[in-house]
């Protein structure tokens, strides 16, 4: 009976990773009593995980075969090892919520868990819908729950950046809208499964319309020069919504890029079109972003900024438009989502100010919380033995065997610039004395941030064994074109 059910689990994985979340909103709003809530929450973010690791082991890394349950969700290579990262974050994001659910008060802490994990689901849905619509419904259910949590925040500022996420969220929705309008037209597909092969009948429009698209994800995803709710958002906001933004909903959205991405890139008259469109987009973020970064003077905005340069050397690897190219985006949005935990929550576990100044001395004060603020800082550089290392790596690797070698350059130039705002974190945090420190929270609840930490920092040294990690994104880069892996 038990092997029946596991099988069953199996075949309807797609689904079962979508409503499992959605399963757990409606028992949290029938139930709102906030530990209940945020068991709740945990349980369904975990079953969540196990579900995408077993889809990952049975179809990426054993070959088998996905079987066709539903006309609206399916799994494919990068959408199934990008929905793996997602759920992976969303497990320590909803932990992390056990330790400040404080900063709510009583009415507002269940329904918060609610948000988090429709923020979770709705990224999950689009990296699993098999049509244009389902991504735009899936993709605004999540960004809408984001802009909720972010005004949870008692602080004007976070009111401020939560009003900037609605007018991006309405222009993002505009033009995915009419890029998807202009896709079907030129095209005449709506499902992504069939874009590789379909007869494009006018190859302008369509490359228009699948451009639309990409904006419109992009400024979900904070990308450069689409992000001009971020700094607001996130520096502003509660410690809960900052790190899920972070590493569930940008990460989130830059994954569906790259699933995007897998199936226009393989169109003949859309490749070429979209892939320049990529790593134009992708060389303005990282330009752009180390330079916010160097500037920034919390350590909320450095981290997002940090994470804009990453990102946009995610879309920089896509636009190679090779397995390998798709193997190093994979790789780095990996390593993205696992610094943004490391940093943000350590700044949440320690309790500290999110200026930099905050830092001061923390090492010392918070060892745990400083090696994985440290660790978090080193990947966002691009240090050796790092996740962040290894996926900048292989970028550059993927740039130079198709010889751009101006992409292989932006990349190096983007771990030059972490040189400089990562250091400035660690001279912070081991080399200076603080004038004032801040007293270090005792809340008994902030013991559940220790396996968070613990985890991020296990997850950024996979730089010095990959050999799993690098086996499942090469599986799933060689997807791109339906191929097996």
């Amino acid at each position: 009976m038990i092997e029946g059910l596991v099988e069953t689990a199996r075949v309807h994985a797609p689904v079962l990773m979508l409503t499992t979340p959605l399963l757990a909103v409606t028992l949290i709003l029938l139930a709102p009593v906030p530990r209940l809530s945020w068991a709740i929450g945990v349980t369904a973010a975990a079953a969540t995980l196990l579900l995408s690791i077993d889809a990952v082991v049975q179809h990426l890394l054993a070959g088998a075969p996905v079987s066709e349950v539903s006309s609206a969700l399916a799994f494919d290579g990068v959408g199934l090892a990008c929905a793996t990262i997602v759920a992976a974050a969303s497990v320590l994001a909803m932990i992390v919520a056990g330790a400040v659910l404080r900063q709510f008060n009583e009415r507002e802490r269940p329904l918060s868990i609610a948000l988090c994990l429709c923020v979770c689901g709705g990224w999950q849905g689009a990296l699993a819908a098999r049509d244009l619509f389902g991504v735009f419904l899936a993709s605004e259910t999540a960004w809408l729950a984001a802009v909720g949590l972010t005004a949870l925040a008692r602080d004007r500022g976070a009111l401020n950046g939560a009003l900037r996420m609605i007018s991006t969220g309405a222009f993002s929705a505009a033009l995915f809208l009419l890029g998807a309008g202009l896709l079907m037209r030129g095209a005449g597909v709506v499902r992504l499964s069939d874009l590789p092969l379909a007869q494009i009948a006018a190859p302008t429009s369509s490359a228009v319309g699948a451009g639309l698209i990409i904006v419109s994800l992009a400024a979900k995803a904070a990308i450069a020069p689409f992000h001009v709710w971020l700094g607001a958002a996130i520096g502003r906001t509660n410690a809960l919504a900052a790190l899920l933004l972070s590493s569930v909903g940008i990460v989130g959205a830059l994954a569906v890029i790259a699933r995007f991405a897998a199936y226009a890139i393989p169109a003949p008259a859309l490749g070429e079109s979209v892939a320049s469109f990529l790593a134009i987009l992708g060389g303005a973020s990282v330009l752009i972003g180390s330079l916010q970064a160097i500037g920034a003077a919390n350590v909320r905005r450095l981290a997002a900024y940090a994470g804009i340069a990453q990102g946009g050397g995610v879309l920089l690897a896509l636009g190679l438009g090779s397995p390998a190219g798709f193997a190093a985006a994979l790789l780095q949005l990996a390593a993205l989502s696992a610094a943004g935990i490391a940093v943000l929550g350590g700044v949440a576990a320690s309790g500290c100010k999110p200026s930099l100044d905050g830092l001061d001395g923390l090492g010392r004060r918070a060892p745990l919380s400083g090696v994985a603020m440290l660790v978090g800082a080193l990947s966002l550089m691009g240090a050796p033995l790092t996740l962040g290392f290894l996926g900048r790596w292989r970028a550059i690797e993927a740039a130079v065997g198709v010889d751009l070698w101006w992409s292989a350059g932006l990349i190096i130039a983007a771990s030059l610039a972490g040189a400089i705002y990562a250091g400035r974190v660690v001279e912070r945090l081991y080399f200076r004395r603080a004038a004032t420190p801040t007293p270090l929270q005792h809340d008994p609840w902030r013991v559940s941030m220790f396996p968070v930490l613990i985890v991020s920092i296990l997850a950024l040294a996979l730089g010095l064994e990959p050999s799993l990690l690098l086996r499942v994104a090469q599986a799933a880069s060689h997807q791109i074109a339906g191929d097996a892996p």
